[in-house]
């Protein structure tokens, strides 16, 4: 077994990247065929006559003998089908699909012709259920809200002709109905629907049935425990079958339950894994109910539960996009100079002659008059967020090495330091006008909250806690307030704090969207704040301000914004450039940065008695001698007849083993705005010298691979990233990254991170579908590959084409199929599950000493034996991952998930798929080879 302790780490440090040979055939679709077993996570319909089954499969719509055979296919094409009813003739089949370019409409297939007609025409639909007639289709209209979770998200009930038409409503927005509602019929005829609600005198949720009249009258017939997720009547009319989660003692249950009308004793059938979603059917002779889970379709007996899986077997066509390769990279040139590609957060001084700027992970100061800018401190530590007192005289920044953060004041004219805070997260620094106090955010995992520094006295004084949003602290103009940025309900807002009173924070504005880091003017008179990277401002006054009085000054600089000390312009960077824009409507002015960062040139190295790693032979070579120029490995070898140069630094390895330097495929170095937590010298300290952030802050990731280029302090050497995630209007993460709201916007954030240097694109959950679909096929278009999340939109991801989707989920031959055959590579991040498990078992890891030089956070969530069986389930999915071909890769979440070990995490994550059944040798090209061809 490889444990993190006996694998060989890197004495070579040097990744290949192999060229970029993938061609896409014509704009890029394919057809891929494979034959499978398994099915991962079908819906599953039974036909009048109890003779068919259909189900859902990969995105398209089965039929099956109830006996089990052969599966036919009935839809085709790059479209995901799901959530299917079927008439009561039996002749048509309704279903939810994308293929008009919605969240999701209904479709209904005619199954002798196979024609396929649109019935509704709305942003997003679901859950359609057949009228006793089979002459509508009853269906939740899902109305989604920029304040509202989608799964949380208002629904109406609604009817449509089934072939199209006007569609009725027939319930009311007072009614609470939400879009994860069941909706149905009584073998009577009545429609019903489910409302979750609190149960009275209890902490607890049930789900109320309301049922509708053919005369339209509403009324309540019962309730059910818990939340009910799917609900069908029995033939018989005297009771519900019902899908439910619900809380016990050992936290939460999910199971298929009867529950007898109008009153009686519920009946649970079977266990259900965990977020049991899909529809299931019971068999119009009430003897068995069929369902799909586990990777098979059961015939599950009415009403002892037993259960026997449907045999069958499917010829599975698709259609699917290549991914796109990802861009052609090389080392830059040792000795070369270039300007930085990323300046952040510039600040003038007082008197306007000075700027103070960060660059390549340092501080920099630069006299506008003339000369080149000069580092602010030695040292190879992070520095940020600088802020200048209003008299000039004092430096506020942030310094973190080795994973601590610290607040720390410079005194300019004696160049003394001191250290404020240390040990947290800390936000940006403000200074009141009369430089005595700072204001600034400070976090962990248990602390969020605002604090004041009086610099006189040392005294720190705790404000008030505050959200996921950047709240960027700042004084009022006559320190008896700060201002700051919190969501709490609605829209982001910008709150004012009295230090006097300290009564609860008063809200400043009142917009139709969210803003973040407002900023106010030094004269109190107006607000500037970022959407994106868009600066919008608009004044401030008695009333709170409207959407209607602010306004875009600029569609960059969001980010890195702030007054200048008259308040009369915004200075902010965009890119490695400094701008200067005056609130009046005049045109910005740049501010030239005269910053050059020379490449270092290591003089050349030759290792004598090493043994190189060699795929070919499946080992290490015997000792030979390896030589390395100018950041490259010129020859492996003999020594004899090579002339070394003079200055060439000679290390004897003793016998020592050498390899390629190993990849970290996901690692948030530059987590977001709020920067990250540990220290980067970790991941070269466990021999990772390459990493790929999946999203971070675009502009840090600029920094950090300026730093990388341009210095020799101890951090990866390689860093790919993809900018800030693409998240929707309600996003996952606060205000850390960007909320797109449309197309047009989605399109245009793909094409400013291209220009930005970001060298591919990640999209969140959060991001609704249609918006998806957009940023795919711009960044295609550009040439940027996509990645995206393995859940709960695998299948769809893998039809545009993503190169990569990342995290674990549980999956089986059908979906493992799909992306060996689409070359779609998959990042599972098993150190998220696996570090808990390996810290239960083997406490004595984190005793190591290097590892607790870097200690990050371990996190566990789930009861021991819950735990494991979770565990050995995942590392089953891996092990027929492998086997199928499925192209994986190893990635640790770092940052975002637990455990946050810089370095040590990969070395766990290799052991993970070693103990998945994946021989050492492959999990060590899959660190090294594989993740550079990706």
């Amino acid at each position: 077994m490889l444990r993190p302790r006996l694998t060989v780490l890197a004495l070579v440090l040097v990744t290949s990247v192999l060229p970029n040979t993938a061609a896409a055939q014509d704009d890029g679709w394919r057809t891929i065929e494979f034959e499978t077993t398994e099915v991962t996570a079908p819906d599953v319909a039974i036909t009048p006559d109890g003779q068919s089954l259909i189900f859902t499969l990969l995105g398209h719509l089965f039929r099956l003998p109830v006996e089990g055979g052969d599966a036919e296919q009935l839809t085709f094409g790059p479209y995901y089908d799901t959530d299917l009813a079927i008439s009561p003739d039996g002749n048509r089949v309704a279903f939810v699909s994308d293929r008009d370019r919605s969240e999701g409409n209904i479709f209904v297939l005619e199954l002798a012709t196979r024609e396929i007609t649109q019935v509704t025409h709305e942003p997003w639909v679901g859950q359609p259920t057949w009228s006793p007639d089979g002459q509508s289709i009853v269906y939740l209209s899902i109305v989604r809200e920029a304040s509202t979770p989608d799964y949380l998200s208002p629904a109406l009930v609604r009817s449509v002709p089934r072939g199209g038409g006007q569609s009725e409503t027939l319930s009311t927005p007072q009614q609470s109905i939400k879009m994860n509602a069941s909706i149905f019929h009584l073998p009577d005829g009545r429609l019903a629907w489910t409302i979750v609600e609190q149960a009275p005198g209890s902490q607890g949720l049930r789900t109320r049935i309301e049922v509708r009249s053919n005369e339209g009258v509403v009324s309540t017939i019962g309730t059910l425990g818990g939340i009910a997720y799917r609900v069908v009547s029995n033939a018989a009319g005297d009771g519900l079958y019902y899908s439910r989660q619900r809380m016990t003692q050992n936290g939460r249950r999910y199971e298929l339950v009867f529950a007898p009308l109008p009153d009686g004793d519920e009946r649970p059938i079977v266990l259900l894994p965990e977020r049991y979603f899909r529809g299931f059917a019971v068999n119009p002779d009430d003897g068995s109910l069929y369902m799909g889970e586990w990777g098979q379709i059961w015939n599950i007996e009415l009403p002892s539960g037993d259960r026997q899986p449907v045999p069958f077997r499917a010829h599975v066509e698709l259609e699917v996009q290549d991914p796109v390769p990802p861009p052609k990279w090389s080392p830059p040139e040792p000795g070369s100079s270039l300007p930085p590609r990323s300046v952040l957060n510039p600040r003038l001084s007082p008197d306007g002659r000075t700027l103070v700027f960060g660059a390549a992970g340092y501080l920099w100061r630069q006299s506008l008059d003339s000369g080149p800018p000069r580092r602010v401190f030695q040292g190879s530590a992070l520095e940020r967020s600088p802020a200048l007192s209003s008299d000039g005289r004092q430096l506020a920044y942030v310094h973190r090495q080795f994973g601590t953060e610290e607040v720390r004041v410079l005194d300019l004219e004696t160049s003394g330091i001191r250290t404020l805070a240390s040990g947290l997260r800390y936000g940006r620094p403000s200074w009141s006008e009369d430089g005595q106090r700072l204001v600034f955010s400070e976090r962990d995992a248990q602390t969020r909250r605002l604090v004041v520094v009086d610099l006189d006295d040392g005294r720190t004084e705790h404000l008030t806690n505050f959200t996921s949003w950047i709240p960027r602290p700042h004084f009022s103009a006559n320190g008896r307030s700060v201002y700051f940025t919190a969501k709490t309900t609605g829209t982001a807002s910008l709150y004012r704090f009295s230090l006097e009173t300290h009564a609860p924070p008063e809200p400043m504005t009142e917009l139709a969207r969210d803003l973040s880091e407002a900023l106010v003017s030094p004269d109190g008179q107006r607000v500037a704040f970022r959407r994106g990277t868009e600066i919008w401002v608009g004044p401030l006054g008695a009333d709170a301000l409207g959407e209607q009085q602010a306004h875009r000054l600029s569609t960059e600089g969001g980010e890195t914004f702030a007054f200048t000390p008259d308040g009369s312009a915004l200075v902010y960077s965009a890119g490695n450039r400094v701008w200067r824009h005056p609130l009046t409507g005049d045109e910005r002015e740049e501010i030239p940065i005269r910053l050059e960062l020379r490449r270092p040139t290591a003089p050349p190295l030759l290792l004598r008695r090493v043994r190189m790693l060699d795929f070919a032979s499946g080992g290490f070579s015997e000792e030979t001698s390896l030589f390395i120029e100018r950041g490259r490995i010129r020859w492996v070898g003999s020594e004899s007849g090579r002339n070394l140069p003079s200055e060439t630094v000679i290390l004897d390895a003793n016998g020592r083993l050498a390899m390629p330097g190993l990849f970290d495929l996901h690692g948030h170095l530059a987590a977001s705005r709020r920067a990250s937590r540990s220290g980067l010298e970790a991941f070269v300290a466990y021999g990772v010298t390459s990493t790929r952030d999946p999203g971070g802050w675009l502009a840090l990731q600029n920094a950090l691979r300026d730093r990388s280029e341009a210095t020799t302090v101890p951090m990866p050497r390689s860093f790919f990233f993809s900018g800030d995630l693409f998240e929707g209007a309600l996003p996952i993460f606060g205000d850390a990254y960007l909320q797109i709201y449309d197309e047009e916007q989605a399109r245009a954030y793909v094409r400013r991170w291209k220009e930005r240097g970001a060298q591919f694109i990640k999209v969140y959950i959060s991001l609704p579908w249609p918006l998806q679909r957009a940023v795919a096929e711009e960044a295609r278009r550009l040439g940027l590959p996509v990645a995206g999340h393995a859940r709960p939109r695998l299948v769809e991801s893998v039809t545009l084409g993503y190169a990569s989707l990342e995290h674990r989920g549980t999956y089986y031959d059908d979906v493992l199929q799909l992306l060996a055959a689409a070359g779609t590579r998959w990042v599972p991040t098993l150190v998220q599950l696996g570090g808990n498990v390996l810290v239960r078992d083997e406490p004595e890891r984190l005793e190591d000493p290097k590892l607790r030089a870097f200690r990050g956070r371990l996190v566990g969530t789930a009861n021991g034996s819950q735990l494991r069986q979770r565990w050995a389930d995942l590392l089953a999915v891996i092990r027929a991952a492998h086997r199928r071909g499925v192209k994986l890769l190893a990635g640790t979440d770092y940052q975002v998930a637990s455990p946050g070990i810089p370095g040590a995490s990969l070395h766990w994550e290799l052991e993970f798929f070693v103990q998945a059944g994946i021989p050492p040798l492959e999990v060590l090209r899959i660190a090294t080879q594989e993740a550079a061809a990706a």
